[in-house]
Parts: C-alpha cells; structure tokens; sequence
C-alpha cells in the first residue's frame, strides 16, 4: 500500500493522523527530531486502551504506553506538544455537505 500513486486530483480534503504517528512531549521541551508538524495545547481527554493511553492534544489524538503516560506525568488540563511527520498524514476526500 505504500507504493506511489498519482496525486492528481481536485476537491475538498481533510488530513488524517494515526494516533500511533503523534509524539507527545513536554510543553516546554519541543522534540528536536524530524517531525516538523507540532501543536501545542493542554491535554483535553486521556483515555486508556489496555496499556496504551490516547492523549488528545487539540485536533490530534497520540498513542503513548502507560509507562510513557506515567513517566510524562500526562494530565488532563497539562500543556504538551503534539508532533508527527509529514510521511504519518494522510489525505482523504471531503464530501460537500
């Protein structure tokens, strides 16, 4: 599925990101690696799946383990950065309404 395929087209799109492509550090710790898409905004929901923890920082949803959850002492209402990479979005078709 990752083979290249024309990027032609027209039309309203949407950009979606796995929340297993979204890092999540500390609001005063912007990561310095190669993700170039950053938001940064207070925690607004944490919800456990198992020993993972998805963390919804603004119009983004990461995934982090509960260990990392812990360790970053992850709360609703704290300030962290959210960031992913170009290659992690994805374009979908938006339906006129």
């Amino acid at each position: 599925m990752d083979e290249l395929q024309d990027a032609s087209g027209e039309g309203r799109v949407g950009v979606v990101v796995y929340p297993w492509e979204v890092s999540i550090a500390p609001a005063e710790s912007v990561p310095a690696d190669s993700a170039l898409n950053h938001v940064s905004a207070p925690i607004s929901s944490l919800v456990t799946i198992g020993n993972r923890v998805r963390v919804r920082v603004g119009p983004l949803v990461g995934e982090v383990t509960a260990a990392s959850a812990d360790r970053l002492a992850l709360e609703r209402g704290r300030f962290v950065v959210a960031s992913f990479k170009a290659t992690g979005a994805r374009l979908v078709p938006l339906r006129d309404a």
